[in-house]
């Protein structure tokens, strides 16, 4: 059961987020002031291990004064798979049921095994072909985060994805009313949205692995061509097969050391327009962030951010969670 992923809307002012990069435990505080996010605390933990995780969690939950708390949960790239399929023609109540035989064969277990869960594309994006993206992940990890969160003195509210916590950042801090590309590029892999007016259109994962000090490695010039014809084929697919117009501006999100320096590299390669996303200057608040922390708490800042788009285009709605809610499900 993703028994609250894209969930339920929070019910305090106050938003909790915890992500996880390798390594690092990532937890901000945030909240709603005049209609713009507020940054009130982010903080940053290494962890070695599920047990440490809990641990250090809840040694953050006490430091930062947010027990009791609701907070959305960002699932790593190990924790989840995500698929672009038509929809069955089916009763907007039934697809989520329908689409798990849609997709059993796509996964690496057991379709009883897998929790599932549905967001669609805007209805122009394939032609009249109904499209929706359907994300699974295992049961037993979600009844484990439950657990963990639950056991940290937070409640668990929401249980989202890097690239709908990507998505939640286009709509507060990015200009998409003629479309734009938002990217993240990670050493474990890197993240492309397309977007335009709010909807989200297309989300594709590159497997170009790009480090914090890429830019200084002998295998730079060989990852900047793999990643910009990736980049390239991306944009291509958007305009020709989805007929939408030209991207010609492409974001990416803040990185540890060299934002600035990958901003220029790519504007070299491509023909659409390519600046940074400086969290820093986005969020009003009580903390500065770092450039390591812009990168190491982006998914959890993302996720926080649900329903704060100052777009009129909202997040799909989802279904009703197939399975109990998370606080119940351990």
């Amino acid at each position: 059961m993703l028994a609250q992923l894209f969930g339920k809307k929070t019910k305090q002012q106050g938003r909790v987020g915890v992500a996880v990069t390798p390594g690092k435990l990532s937890v901000v505080h945030l909240e709603k002031r005049n209609n713009a996010p507020y940054l009130l605390d982010c903080r940053i933990e290494s962890f070695e291990g599920k047990k440490d995780f809990e641990t250090k969690l809840t040694q953050l939950v006490d430091k930062m004064g947010i027990a009791g708390q609701q907070c959305s949960y960002v699932l790593g790239p190990d924790e989840y798979s995500l698929h672009l399929i038509e929809a069955p023609k089916v009763e907007p109540e039934e697809l989520r049921a329908a689409v798990r035989w849609s997709v059993k064969d796509l996964l690496d277990m057991k379709i009883d095994d897998a929790a599932i869960d549905v967001f669609p594309v805007p209805n122009d994006a394939y032609r009249g072909r109904n499209m929706v993206y359907v994300v699974a992940a295992a049961k037993t990890r979600i009844r484990q985060l439950a657990e963990q969160v639950m056991n940290s003195n937070l409640e668990l509210a929401i249980i989202d994805i890097p690239e709908l916590a990507m998505h939640n950042m286009t709509g507060c801090f990015i200009d998409d009313s003629n479309g734009a590309a938002f990217m993240d590029l990670r050493l474990t892999g890197s993240t492309m949205n397309i977007s335009h007016k709010g909807a989200l259109y297309l989300s594709r994962r590159i497997n170009t692995q790009l480090a914090p000090d890429v830019m200084k490695s002998l295998e730079w010039e060989s990852l900047k061509d793999k990643l910009v014809l990736e980049i390239q084929r991306s944009l291509d697919y958007y305009e020709s097969q989805m007929s939408k117009g030209q991207i010609t501006r492409i974001v990416i999100a803040p990185r540890q050391q060299d934002t600035n320096e990958m901003c220029a590299a790519l504007n070299d390669a491509l023909a659409a327009k390519v600046t940074a996303l400086n969290l820093s200057e986005q969020l009003q608040g009580k903390v500065t962030l770092t450039p390591e922390q812009q990168q190491l708490s982006a998914y959890a800042i993302g996720a926080t951010l649900r329903g704060m788009q100052k777009q009129e285009a909202k997040q799909p709605d989802p279904a009703e969670p197939e399975q109990p809610p998370a606080e119940e499900a351990a």
